[in-house]
Order: structure tokens, then sequence, then C-alpha cells
């Protein structure tokens, strides 16, 4: 009887511990809104608002088995790139002034992990990051050849960090900041002999919604 009652006592002591780290919620959707900032030559001696135009994004999320922070995140994101440092002049000599208009549609997976259980607190700092594809389309360039199709195609790696805020046991609302790589320049500039990194930056608040209610068993 002895050994019997302990066995009960052990089997409930481990189903206890395994319950508290059990998380029935597996999976989320979300959305945000926020800016898209380019930099480059066409960025140069330009207001903020030339080059930062409005991007939104709808996502699917799934927790990994382990670790119980551990997501993997499909998004797709729409916004317009944009640069223009010519400042109202048809015509210029400068070679580093110009600019271009376009549209961007994104499809990406990132894997994003949450350095706090929001489970047991309702803010934590995240960080993300993974890999894409892109398309450009409606594009309007001011100088140089325009783009062929093949050149409206590329790759992308968006990395992001921010912090989320558990408002209830399913919503939660966050601010994110992403770094996106490009493995093609978007600005047209004309000149391939002279460097001109881009860079794009975003900045977006956005909220999800878990798909299951809390400690639901499946």
């Amino acid at each position: 009887m002895r050994n019997l009652f302990c066995l009960l006592i052990s089997i409930l002591a481990f189903t206890g511990v395994d319950a508290q780290r059990y998380l029935g919620q597996k999976s989320f959707v979300g959305g945000t809104l926020g800016t898209f900032t380019y930099t480059g030559f066409y960025s140069q001696n330009a207001s903020f608002i030339s080059h930062t135009s409005m991007s939104g994004s709808v996502f699917y999320g799934h927790r990994l088995i382990l670790p119980h922070k551990l997501y993997v995140r499909g998004e797709l994101m729409m916004g317009e790139a944009a640069g223009d440092n010519t400042n109202g002049e048809e015509e210029s000599n400068d070679p580093l002034k110009g600019g271009f208009r376009g549209y961007i549609a994104e499809a990406s997976a990132k894997v994003e992990y949450e350095l706090l259980n929001m489970h047991r607190h309702k803010v934590t700092p995240y960080v993300n990051g993974g890999a894409g594809v892109y398309y450009l389309f409606d594009y309007q360039p001011q100088q140089g050849d325009p783009k062929t199709t093949s050149e409206k195609f590329g790759f992308v790696a968006p990395l992001g960090a921010g912090f989320k805020y558990r408002m209830t046991d399913r919503i939660k609302i966050f601010a994110e900041g992403t770094y996106r790589f490009f493995v093609k320049n978007l600005d047209n500039f004309p000149d391939k002999t002279v460097s001109n990194p881009n860079r794009y930056y975003s900045v977006a608040l956005g909220a999800s919604f878990s798909l299951q209610k809390f400690n639901r068993l499946w």
C-alpha cells in the first residue's frame, strides 16, 4: 500500500508540473499597420515623408512544441516603396538626384521568439527573422530603364524586434520594428558602377488573436 500510495503521489506531481507547462493556445492570426521607409541616394537631402510610405500586413502564427515561446509566422505584406530628392525640380544635372515610386507585395516565413512567457507576464520583448519573396508592381522610375519582369521579383530577409502586451487571454497587441535585406536595389539608380546600398525599415503596430482558448485540450 505504501508503494502504491507513493506511485500515485508521483503521478499526480508529474501531471501537475506538466499541466503548468502545457499551453493549449497553438495558433493565432493578426495584422499590422505601419510605415515603410527607403534609404538610398534618392533619400539624401530630402524630407522624411518623401521616402516613407504606408504598409500593412496579415499573418498566421503557430507555436512549436518546444520551446513554448517559439513560433513560426507566415506573413503577407503590402506597401509602397518610394523616394524623391528632386524637391520638385523637373530636371537636374546632379546624378544623385532622382526618384521612384511603386508598390511592393511580400510573402515571408519567420521564426519568432518571445523572451518571457506571456501566460505569466503581461509584457514581453520578442525577436523574429526569416526569408521571403517580393514583387514590385505599378513601378514608376524617374531615371534609368524600366525594370524587366525578372527584375521586379526578388528575395528578401526581414529581421525584426518588438514588444507584445497581453490584453486578454486571446488578444495581444504589439509594436514592431523591422529591417529588410533585399537582394536587389529597388530605386533604379542608373549608374551600376556606383555603390548605392538600399536599406528599408518599417515600424508597425499590430494585434493578434488566438484561435484556441487558453489550456484547451486537442
